[in-house]
């Protein structure tokens, strides 16, 4: 037999430690310019607000009960009357998981908006909120939330 074809193949560990270390340095120096955090904060952000006026429309069908959606400095708050159904000051909602928000960091909406929703859904008036690069409408007839 040849004195050769005894000795085992693969890599030593001195070249597995460089390679190791290579990649580490990559994924530390290149990685990161490819990945922009604040684009997927902002992305987050539009569907959490869009989701909760998405709510609203329909918490007011289901309830019957008027939601007021307000929209001003970087958050939201979901609202009903206090005392009934059409009466009473608005106060947020605290027993639904989407109440209101505060979204840290990120400047995302363009103009304070807030709009109530009816019983049937409709809203009070047209509404298009900015969040980031991204809009999404309320069409008032329908109470539609028109998004991406």
């Amino acid at each position: 037999m040849d004195k050769y074809y005894l000795k085992s193949k693969g890599f030593t560990l001195v070249e597995l430690v460089i390679t190791i270390l290579l990649l580490g340095i990559v994924s530390v120096v290149a990685l990161p310019k490819f990945f922009n955090i604040n684009d997927y904060q902002t992305r987050a952000a539009y569907d959490e607000v869009a989701s909760a006026v998405r709510y609203a429309q329909k918490l007011a069908v289901s309830s019957g009960c008027e939601v007021q959606v307000d929209i001003a400095g970087g958050g939201y708050a979901l609202q009903q009357h206090s005392t009934s159904c059409t009466t009473g000051l608005f106060t947020t909602i605290s027993n639904h998981p989407v109440t209101s928000n505060h979204i840290s960091g990120l400047s995302l909406f363009s103009t304070p908006t807030n709009f109530i929703f009816d019983a049937m859904g409709r809203s009070s008036a047209a509404a298009t909120i900015t969040v980031g690069i991204n809009s999404f409408h309320v069409i008032a007839e329908t109470g539609t939330v028109d998004a991406l």
